[in-house]
C-alpha cells in the first residue's frame, strides 16, 4: 500500500482487506487478495472522499474475486444474498409446500 492515506483511513483499508481474506480463506490466496486490494487502491488514489477509499476498497475487490472464481459466495456461512433467496423461496409459515 504505497498510496498516500491517513492513518485512520490505512488502518480501516487494512482491516477490510483481513475480513476479505477471512471470507475467502481456503478460496483465494493472502497474496491474490493483498493484489487485487492494491489494485482497488492505486485506482482510488486522490479520492476526493478519503473516508470512502475502505468501502470501495472492499467493494471493488470483492467484485474480482467474484470475477476471478466465478461465484457469488461471500462467506463460509451463506451470504445475505442466499440468505434472502432461501427465505423468498421458503413456503410461508405455517403452511406446507406442495
Amino acid at each position: 500500500m504505497s498510496v498516500a492515506l491517513s492513518e485512520t483511513v490505512r488502518k480501516m483499508v487494512e482491516s477490510e482487506v483481513r475480513t476479505i481474506k477471512a471470507e475467502y480463506r481456503g478460496v483465494v490466496s493472502e497474496e491474490s487478495i493483498d493484489s487485487m486490494a492494491d489494485e482497488s487502491l492505486h485506482r482510488l488514489a486522490g479520492s476526493r472522499v478519503p473516508q470512502f477509499v475502505p468501502l470501495f476498497v472492499g467493494r471493488f475487490t470483492r467484485e474480482r474475486i467474484k470475477e476471478m472464481t466465478g461465484s457469488s459466495r461471500l462467506r463460509a456461512g451463506g451470504s445475505l444474498e442466499s440468505k434472502r433467496t432461501a427465505l423468498a423461496e421458503a413456503p410461508p409459515s405455517g403452511r406446507r409446500a406442495d
